[in-house]
């Protein structure tokens, strides 16, 4: 595998796109600390206040995910990343200049319709430029940087914040968005998308509707992609629920403090980071047997932190931060094979409309699931939420182990409209 890492990172156009991510995420985390830091903290917004500013970034991700994925696949992808990032920079630009809350929210707002543009993009241009057979290692990679910026950039926003203005991490973000679209510049043309313009013009005639309906066809004859989305949405759900209570569950425990919560987050987004490590290195044959273990374990790993916490088990240090990571790496055998392997089923004229309608599912299941736990949680209280979510999950994966065989089918005979002609030509 190591010479196949060679390989992978000798393909120019991968390391200028995967640079370009490590920048632009990085700065993501600058800024959006900051911002919880700028309304919470300096202009003492209130926790309804505060939860705005995720809904502000959430809905247009959520709402614009399959038809960002039309424009992914019509046009030239590179061009629409560039001018996404370039848009994403005067945004977060204009936060310098934001002296009220509706003026946060509508930034975020728009940054969180040019992130929706950028994303499906992104991940069609990965599928164009990397061979199926580096794609799992290609999306370890891409995990590997997501993740490991969720560690790396609340604790360098939190330096910098001690040491300077919170208005100058904004302009630090946002020359990140500049500089990840000087290096995109470099990247090749799709040479589908030149095909397209030399001879066929059926593609450009369809209406978005037609497109659209055509996206979600090629999802529902895919096994494999079709019940993995379902899969992922109830499991996202579910796992959401009790997640986003984290601080609540451990706000029960004597030896709670804000270094211990810091601790386990960081033990976390290890745990996600340790399974991309292994999985740029092992290929994973079954894809669906990694998903379905990954998702009981990390449902075994939530339900015995609540025990312990239940019980009062003493250095929470230890365990709790084991554990985490235990889950989040259960987790990462979960979302990195899935999302490898419908890069490497689609073909990449409708990677955009596939990969967008996939990242909006799955933002809709981040949303509700939230609001869910909360609403049961008040009822039954956090520490039975997080056993109820637990138990989901291991439920789940035995489900799923039952009725895996609907994922191995074959892929049924699909031709897009956009295909024909050149078949019908050959």
């Amino acid at each position: 595998m190591e010479h196949s890492s060679n390989k992978l990172f000798s393909n120019k156009p991968y390391r200028l796109l995967i640079s370009s991510q490590l920048i632009s995420n990085l700065g993501d985390w600058l800024s959006l600390l900051a911002v919880f830091t700028l309304v919470g903290l300096k202009w003492n917004a209130t926790p309804f206040e505060v939860s705005l500013i995720v809904l502000s970034l959430a809905i247009p991700m959520t709402l614009l995910g399959p038809l960002s994925g039309v424009f992914a696949d019509r046009l030239e992808r590179k061009y629409i990343m560039i001018a996404s990032d370039v848009a994403r920079g005067f945004i977060i630009m204009g936060l310098v200049f934001a002296e009220d809350l509706w003026h946060i929210y509508t930034l975020l707002f728009l940054l969180g319709i040019f992130s929706s543009i950028f994303n499906p993009a992104k991940n069609g241009k990965l599928k164009e430029i990397v061979p199926n057979h580096h794609m799992q290692q290609a999306a370890s990679i891409s995990s590997l940087i997501e993740n490991g910026t969720k560690i790396i950039g609340p604790a360098l926003s939190g330096f910098l914040l001690a040491i300077w203005d919170i208005q100058i991490i904004f302009i630090i973000d946002s020359l990140s968005f500049f500089l990840s679209a000087f290096l995109l510049i470099k990247l090749p043309i799709s040479h589908y998308t030149q095909q397209s313009n030399n001879g066929t013009e059926k593609k450009q005639k369809q209406s978005i509707v037609q497109e659209l309906t055509e996206g979600l066809a090629y999802i529902k004859s895919v096994p494999f992609i079709f019940y993995g989305i379902i899969l992922m949405a109830v499991m996202m759900f579910v796992l959401q629920m009790a997640d986003s209570q984290f601080v609540l569950l451990f706000r029960e425990l004597k030896e709670v403090s804000s270094s211990l919560i810091g601790t386990v987050m960081a033990a976390s987004g290890g745990g996600f980071i340790i399974a991309g490590l292994i999985l740029t290195k092992i290929q994973i044959k079954r894809p669906v047997y990694s998903m379905i273990a990954g998702c009981f374990i990390l449902g075994l790993g939530f339900g015995t932190i609540a025990l312990l916490t239940q019980f009062q088990t003493p250095y929470p240090f230890i365990w709790a931060s084991l554990l985490a990571c235990l889950g989040s790496l259960g987790a990462g055998f979960v979302f990195i094979p899935f999302q490898s392997t419908v890069l490497q089923e689609t073909p990449a004229e409708m990677s955009g409309r596939t990969l967008g309608t996939i990242g909006s599912i799955m933002m809709f299941s981040s949303l509700v699931g939230p609001l869910t736990g909360g609403i049961i949680g008040s009822y039954i209280g956090v520490t039975s939420l997080f056993l109820l979510s637990s138990s989901g999950l291991c439920i789940i994966s035995v489900i799923a182990f039952f009725l895996r065989k609907p994922f191995g089918r074959e892929k049924e005979v699909y031709v897009t409209q956009s295909n024909r002609e050149p078949q019908r030509a050959t």
